[in-house]
């Protein structure tokens, strides 16, 4: 399930947001600042019904993120839902096709394993993992233009779609889905949300 909402917040929500987001002290990870949600953030709980708030955080980063998940397999069944904030110039949100069953991990690719505060740092690329879904294919020309910032072949057997960053959209998937940051300039800051059922 993959879900993209345009238009849906207003520029004087996003603002609040930011206000949050700025007024707060921030935790940093090894490649993005990240602060815990306030109340600025319960409006979007009114819309995604079913659901019920398990986590979540606003970011900040300059820098690509790696290819990850946010399930745990506590949850059973749960989605993420992003709420882009700010971007200084262009980039996309990459969600992936295939899915990955287990814990939150996140896949350092061509990297050294790196450590992550929630999710458990991998070595290598998600194909030579248990992901449900995977190709025996190189990943299409069109989606690695957005995802050169690593070798092409840390993205094989992967497909998907690419979400322009956007604020005011929103965009919901299932938490199962790997997804990642295309390359871009500038930085950008967004909300990550995580419910379950």
């Amino acid at each position: 399930m993959k879900q993209l909402l345009t238009d849906i917040i207003t520029e004087s929500e996003i603002q609040e947001m930011l206000y949050e987001y700025h007024g707060s002290d921030v935790y940093e990870s090894s490649s993005m600042n990240k602060l815990k949600p306030g109340p600025a953030t319960d409006f979007i709980d009114d819309f995604v019904t079913g659901y019920k708030r398990v986590g979540g955080n606003y970011y900040m980063h300059s820098t690509p993120y790696l290819p990850h998940t946010d399930h745990k397999k506590e949850w059973n069944e749960s989605i993420n839902v992003i709420v882009p904030l700010y971007v200084e110039n262009n980039a996309s949100l990459v969600v992936f096709d295939q899915r990955y069953y287990h814990d939150s991990v996140t896949w350092c690719l061509h990297n050294d394993l790196i450590e992550f505060k929630y999710n458990t740092g991998v070595l290598g690329r998600p194909y030579d993992y248990d992901i449900k879904g995977k190709t025996e294919k190189n990943i299409s020309d069109d989606l690695y233009e957005l995802l050169d910032w690593a070798p092409k072949e840390q993205w094989f057997g992967l497909t998907g779609d690419a979400f322009e960053f956007i604020p005011g959209n929103v965009l919901i998937f299932d938490n199962k889905h790997i997804h990642a940051t295309s390359k871009f300039e500038g930085s950008k800051i967004g909300l990550s949300l995580r419910y379950a059922k």
